[in-house]
């Protein structure tokens, strides 16, 4: 999404590197050595204070590594957590039994790490509304991308712009659908924390000098994970920015990258201005 101006305020980016350490991820595999490591799953009854209920009946038993909840459709909600369990003798139907125990817990699975590795095998992917996502490394898209460049030259730049307006457009439109055109213009700069969380760059944007134009700044921009010499720019990103602010401003785009990690700057910007 294209981000409305980012206006006077107090610090958000040192508060969150206060809170997390700069670090703020999700994983569904973890690797310790040595550890007893457990994934939990359990459903929640809708009573209140369920969830605290199996936060505190854990802590005697295991050091909670990573949790999510979310809510089902008859008003339940799924608990999900990595864990190290605190004695080398725990085990997963101790466990479970344990949270069975709770009037808190419908149901439960607990699985056991294997040689120190722990990974999902509750979960088959991830929903934002009804649309079905994945996770794809962001050094194995990069190569994509740049052997896309390599082998066509030019025209795979032009491929990748064309793919990223495809993109801008139809992910700008279905969240139209969603949400509303209104809404989407008017909540611009939070829609812009939806491809953050994603993992695709920290991404703000300013009001250009001119009428409707932006400065779109994207820091640690996913598609320059890999710096090869075959590429010196994003078109991509440039492309689904084009897309994005079509459909959320209902006019056409041109879009110029004047600074790229590719070419040795310290963040990717682009300049977007409305065609006459």
């Amino acid at each position: 999404m294209v981000v409305r101006p980012v206006k006077g305020g107090h610090d958000t980016k040192a508060e969150e590197a206060q809170l997390t350490g700069g670090k703020r991820r999700i994983f569904p595999v973890h690797f310790a050595p040595g550890k007893k490591l457990f994934h939990i799953v359990v459903k929640l009854s809708d009573a209140p204070g369920s969830y605290s209920s199996i936060l505190n009946l854990l802590s005697t038993r295991v050091n909670l590594i990573g949790t999510g909840t979310y809510t089902l459709s008859d008003g339940t909600a799924m608990f999900s957590g990595f864990a190290e369990g605190l004695s080398g003798k725990e085990t997963p139907d101790a466990l479970k039994k344990l949270i069975l125990g709770s009037e808190a817990a419908i149901a439960a699975k607990v699985n056991e790490g294997v040689d120190g590795l722990l990974v999902d095998t509750f979960h088959t992917g991830f929903a934002v509304g009804n649309d079905p996502y994945m996770l794809m490394r962001r050094e194995g898209l990069g190569h994509m991308f740049s052997k896309v460049s390599r082998i066509l030259g030019s025209g795979g730049d032009a491929l990748l712009y064309e793919e990223g307006l495809a993109m801008g457009l139809k992910n700008t439109e279905t969240m139209v659908k969603t949400i509303g055109a209104e809404r989407v213009r008017a909540q611009l700069g939070v829609l812009n924390r939806f491809l953050s969380a994603q993992g695709w760059g920290d991404i703000e944007a300013h009001k250009g000098p001119g009428e409707g134009e932006f400065t779109v700044i994207v820091r640690d921009c996913f598609e320059c994970t890999e710096s090869p010499d075959s590429r010196k720019g994003c078109n991509f990103m440039r492309g689904y920015l084009v897309g994005s602010a079509k459909v959320s401003f209902g006019k056409d785009y041109t879009s110029v990258e004047t600074k790229c990690v590719l070419r040795r700057a310290d963040c990717c910007e682009f300049r977007l201005t409305p065609k006459e």
